[in-house]
C-alpha cells in the first residue's frame, strides 16, 4: 500500500509538492495530523469546492499561495487511501528507523545565457516532441518576446511565485488538464527543454522586475520635473499678472493734467 501511495503522489503530487519543503503548495510533512482523513479527501479531490465552503484552513491556504488553484483529482477511495497512509510516514512522530527519510532538497539550479536563450526560443517555437508552443496560451514580458496567448496565467513574474523547483516540477509532470494533455507520451518536454525553459522564466522574473523598477523611478523623476515646470510656469505668469485695474490708470492720468 505504501508503494502504491508513493508511485500515486509521485504521478499527480510532486508537481507541486514536496516534503520537507515549500514549493508550489505547502510542505506536506505532518498533513495528516494537522487535518482530518475526511478533510483531506475532500481537499484532494475537489479544492476549489472545500475552499468556496467558506472553510478556515482552506481558504488561508488559498490565499497564503497566491491563490493558485490546486487541481481536482478524482482518486478512488482506495488510491486516496494509499496516499494518505504514504504521507502519514512523514509525521512528526514518525521519527523511528522504519519511517521512510523525507527525500533530500534539489540542489540549487545554475542557469547560463545560452540556457535562457534556448529557453525563450523554446518558449516562441515546438518543442522537440511536437507539443504546442507555450507562447500560444501563456504571455511574458521580455526583450525579444512577441506577445503571448491569454488563455492561461501571464508567466512573466511566475519564478518569483513558485521558484525555480515549481516551474520544473509543473513541466515535468503538468498538473492542469490541458497541459498534461499537450505534453504527454511523444511530446513530453524532455530535461533540457525543462532546464531551458526554466532558466528563461527567472531571467524574465529578474529583468522585468528590474525594467519595472527602473521605469518607476524614471516616472517619478520626470513627474517631478514636470511638477517644477509647472511651477515655475504659474510664478511667472504671477509675476506678470495686473496689478491694478486700468481704471486706476486712467483716472490717475486725469488727476494728473487737473
Amino acid at each position: 500500500m505504501a508503494q502504491d501511495g508513493a508511485a500515486i503522489f509521485k504521478q499527480n503530487c510532486t508537481a507541486c509538492h514536496m516534503i520537507g519543503k515549500r514549493l508550489v503548495g505547502p510542505d506536506l510533512t505532518g498533513v495528516t495530523e494537522k487535518q482530518s482523513d475526511e478533510w483531506l479527501r475532500k481537499f484532494i479531490r475537489s479544492s476549489q469546492s472545500v475552499i468556496k465552503s467558506g472553510d478556515p484552513a482552506a481558504v488561508a491556504l488559498f490565499e497564503e499561495f497566491n491563490k493558485t488553484p490546486m487541481p481536482d483529482f478524482p482518486l478512488t477511495d482506495a488510491e486516496l487511501t494509499a496516499v494518505l497512509g504514504y504521507l502519514g510516514g512523514f509525521g512528526k512522530p514518525a521519527a523511528s528507523a522504519s519511517a521512510a527519510p523525507p527525500p533530500p532538497p534539489p540542489a540549487p539550479m545554475v542557469f547560463t545565457e545560452a540556457d535562457v536563450e534556448q529557453g525563450r526560443a523554446l518558449f516562441q517555437h515546438r518543442t522537440s516532441g511536437g507539443g504546442p508552443t507555450c507562447v500560444s496560451c501563456h504571455h511574458v514580458t521580455d526583450k525579444g518576446v512577441v506577445d503571448g496567448g491569454l488563455l492561461a496565467k501571464d508567466l512573466t513574474h511566475v519564478a518569483g511565485r513558485i521558484g525555480d523547483q515549481g516551474i520544473v516540477g509543473i513541466l515535468g509532470a503538468p498538473p492542469f488538464p490541458a497541459m498534461a494533455a499537450a505534453y504527454n507520451g511523444p511530446t513530453a518536454l524532455s530535461e533540457k527543454e525543462i532546464h531551458a525553459l526554466t532558466a528563461f522564466l527567472v531571467h524574465a522574473d529578474k529583468n522585468t522586475a528590474t525594467a519595472e523598477a527602473g521605469g518607476m523611478d524614471a516616472m517619478l523623476l520626470w513627474g517631478f520635473v514636470g511638477l517644477l515646470v509647472i511651477l515655475l510656469g504659474v510664478a511667472l505668469v504671477w509675476a506678470r499678472r495686473l496689478r491694478k485695474s486700468v481704471r486706476h490708470d486712467i483716472d490717475a492720468r486725469q488727476l494728473r493734467t487737473i
